[in-house]
């Protein structure tokens, strides 16, 4: 008798299609139902909805799970999957034995490592990673090299990857992951190496694309000629390192930059400074 009732209260293990189901809606939705009373919450709450109602059978149980996913969320979509895996294996832990995982907990670990996991992603995916894909693009459609958008479908998919990995990681060894990964001296060494590689990407394309000469003369001796000569793309160089310091320092919007850019350029060429 014993063996039955243990039988029909066991809950429904969940399968990989589950899993891959959950991250497609995730991925698919998390910026589609933003909003500022609970941000990425219903999109949370959507994507392990399939899942919630495999795992709580009774009405109550699934309104109760339901409601604490709905709560405010906002996280970077990719590293993301580090919160999500982890939140899928505890609403399944909490399914086969309530009193063991309460609710709170769940809640907690995601109230708690949203900001730091968003932060981990927006400075590697798209800080990092993401301008590095971007100014290749960049680069070869310049150059009217249709391989541009194969480079931004390549960034999209390494998005992709990266979210099943981490959701998975996390969904197979739990919490303790997510330490090893958010503590982890290697992720800092491989971020500030990805740093360089980026400041090193950007020198070139500054080199490369950005084009900023003078036709001014004294006597007979041409400006360009002499500072090329001394310093080649001195004039590019100042120019970003001035852009630099007004979005550094002087806190100063990239649309007011860009503005200020098409004025100075319309007035240097009609004074014939540039």
């Amino acid at each position: 008798m014993s063996n039955e009732l243990n039988t029909t209260e066991q809950k429904p293990a969940l399968t990989k299609k589950d899993l891959n189901k959950a991250m497609f809606r995730w991925y698919m939705s998390a910026e589609m139902p933003l909003n500022f009373e609970n941000m990425q919450g219903i999109a949370f709450c959507g994507s392990i909805a399939p899942i919630l109602k495999k795992l709580y059978t009774k009405k109550e149980d699934l309104s109760e799970a339901l409601k604490r996913h709905l709560l405010l969320y906002n996280c970077n979509v990719t590293a993301g999957g580090l919160i999500l895996g982890t939140t899928i294996a505890m609403e399944e832990q909490k399914a086969k034995n309530p009193d063991g995982m309460p609710a709170e907990a769940i809640t907690g670990l995601k109230t708690g490592l949203m900001g730091p996991v968003a932060a981990l992603g927006d400075s590697f995916d798209w800080g990092i990673i993401g301008t590095l894909f971007k100014i290749a693009a960049a680069t070869l459609a310049a150059a009217g090299n249709p391989l541009a958008l194969g480079v931004l479908l390549i960034f999209v998919m390494y998005c992709i990857v990266e979210l099943v990995f981490f959701t998975n990681m996390t969904y197979k060894k739990g919490r303790s992951s997510i330490k090893t990964i958010m503590g982890s001296g290697l992720m800092q060494d491989v971020i500030s190496g990805a740093n360089v590689l980026a400041m090193f990407m950007m020198g070139a394309m500054t080199a490369s694309m950005v084009t900023l000469t003078t036709p001014l003369k004294i006597s007979s001796v041409v400006i360009q000629d002499k500072l090329d000569g001394i310093f080649p793309g001195i004039f590019p160089l100042a120019a970003l390192f001035l852009l630099f310091y007004l979005v550094r320092y002087k806190k100063i919007g990239t649309g007011k930059i860009v503005i200020g850019i098409i004025v100075v350029s319309i007035l240097c060429a009609l004074i014939g400074i540039f």
